[in-house]
């Protein structure tokens, strides 16, 4: 991909963003704005759902495309280059997600590249397989859920503790337990 093509940030984004307006829909500018945190973490593999990184991609496409003159502002001196490889990038990201029907990536240099190509194999592999592994923003999800999960029942516990309750509201508050 392009040298800038993952600095979404430089292009200041989030500020073309209206998270509120989506705030009861299913997919929206929220999930540009959780995208874009992500998308230039250097080291790191991440993915999303093919059918949501369409959105945001176009979406950032169209942002970047309809807004050039701001974007460009907010890219200083390098706003030439940058936005040219930014809007490239998003062409290319939708292409490839379109053809294989995944939305993997990464940023950095050829041995993070290798990790990538590997964790997408061990990610399409049979459920089964001992080498299989859910995509990382599967395993992310689930990780956060995880922690609310666990959160909610310390607190629920705390709750049954206070004395304000009945003894059977305190029992089943006691055996809610972590899935």
């Amino acid at each position: 991909m392009p040298k800038w093509g993952a600095r979404w940030d430089m292009a200041r984004l989030g500020t073309f963003l209206q998270i509120q307006r989506d705030a009861d829909q299913d997919i929206g500018h929220r999930d540009i704005s959780i995208i874009a945190c992500r998308i230039d973490h250097v080291g790191s593999i991440e993915s999303a759902d093919p059918g949501t990184f369409i959105y945001v991609i176009q979406e950032v496409l169209r942002i970047f495309l309809s807004e050039r003159e701001t974007v460009c502002t907010h890219l200083a001196e390098h706003s030439e280059e940058v936005y040219a490889n930014l809007v490239e990038t998003a062409f290319r990201m939708r292409e490839l997600t379109y053809r294989d029907g995944r939305a993997f990536w990464t940023s950095g240099y050829e041995f993070d590249r290798e990790r990538l190509v590997d964790t997408m194999r061990r990610c399409h592999l049979p459920a089964d397989s001992a080498e299989f592994e859910l995509p990382p923003h599967v395993q992310s999800f689930r990780r956060e859920l995880q922690w609310l999960y666990d959160s909610q029942i310390r607190s629920l516990h705390q709750l049954a503790q206070s004395g304000v309750f009945s003894k059977d509201v305190r029992k089943r508050l006691h055996e809610i337990k972590s899935a």
